[in-house]
């Protein structure tokens, strides 16, 4: 029986290859039985080496994986490459380019995720002639902070995160979003904070459909959450049964931030990140960065993390609790 092929991108340069290893290892992982990934690594310079341990890593799974060399990707756009403007942070812009034979919708993720569920449902969503699926940050009244660096539309009301985009790339190149992403990235340089970010949300912001919260959740989002009151319509752009849910049963979790998951900190998810590591066999003994003081700092997070947990649960049974008494109705 013919498996379901859905198209999957990353990118990252060689200091970026163990992240990226664990991001495609829980990608291939949860894979169910009908799903094929088409694995895309958009290498800026990755060397030989590391590919063949890409490869290795992703032998024992029923996928294809693919290297797209885009080092000199932005000159050849005629566009500026800095420091802080780094080609693999860009690469996820070019994919309708780059990826001439994939229609429809295909997925870029960060390679500081870890996916935690077969992304079946995740492809099928209709994104009903919006360019990209995304999961907001920030939802905000018109004339919001980001409306007024950015020159966003007042009916442009929320921000969204770069990490994880569902891109048709059909309607991409039909409305050439990819140069319009560079020309606002350009003509708004001096504004740009999270440049691609940035951009990507400028350029694309009447351009987009939500996704559930679930794939692309993070920590501080789960933290969040616990500060409104359930009774508000949206929690940062989401409902609160969506927050909840995504809390628990979380699809592709986002380890943004300084504090990465491949080192011995303090996070929410950390601990789900170093069996996935180990599982992979990229880990063998204790994870790099272990302190006195950074066991001492997650020592006394862990029952902050535990009040977080029951109030989740918490809430997730006051709104079991309501759908009875409407069934009761």
């Amino acid at each position: 029986m013919k498996k379901n092929e859905f198209a999957v991108v990353l990118a990252s340069d060689n200091r970026g290859i163990l992240p990226l290893s664990v991001t495609v290892f829980s990608l291939l992982n949860t894979a169910g039985p009908d799903t094929f990934y088409k694995v895309y690594i958009l290498s800026d310079g990755i060397d030989a080496g590391n590919r063949s341990k890409l490869e290795e890593l992703a032998a024992p799974f029923d996928c294809r994986l693919e290297f797209i060399e885009i080092s000199n990707i932005l000159e050849e756009h005629d566009f500026p490459h800095t420091q802080q403007w780094p080609v693999p942070a860009w690469g996820r812009v070019f994919i309708p380019e780059l990826l001439k034979e994939e229609k429809g919708n295909v997925l870029y993720l960060d390679i500081d995720v870890l996916v935690c569920r077969d992304l079946t449902e995740l492809f099928r969503t209709d994104l009903a002639g919006r360019a990209v699926g995304v999961v907001f940050e920030n939802f905000s009244k018109p004339g919001s902070h980001f409306n007024e660096r950015l020159d966003m539309p007042l009916s442009c009301t929320g921000y969204f995160n770069s990490g994880v985009l569902l891109m048709d790339v059909d309607v991409f190149r039909q409305k050439g979003l990819v140069r319009a992403v560079l020309d606002y990235a350009v003509s708004y340089r001096d504004r740009l904070t999270c440049p691609d970010q940035d951009a990507l949300n400028g350029a694309l912001c009447e351009l987009t459909a939500p996704l559930h919260p679930r794939w692309n959740w993070h920590d501080g989002l789960t933290r969040r959450i616990l500060k409104n009151d359930p009774a508000e319509k949206f929690w940062r752009g989401v409902t609160p049964r969506q927050a909840v849910e995504a809390a628990l049963e979380p699809g592709i979790l986002h380890y943004q931030g300084v504090h990465k998951p491949w080192r011995y900190n303090w996070r929410y998810e950390g601990e789900r990140y170093e069996r996935v590591m180990r599982d992979a066999g990229l880990l063998c003994g204790p994870l790099p960065g272990r302190t006195p003081l950074a066991v001492l700092k997650k020592y006394l997070y862990k029952p902050v993390y535990r009040m977080t947990g029951n109030k989740i649960l918490k809430l997730r049974e006051r709104f079991d609790e309501e759908d009875l008494s409407l069934i009761h109705i």
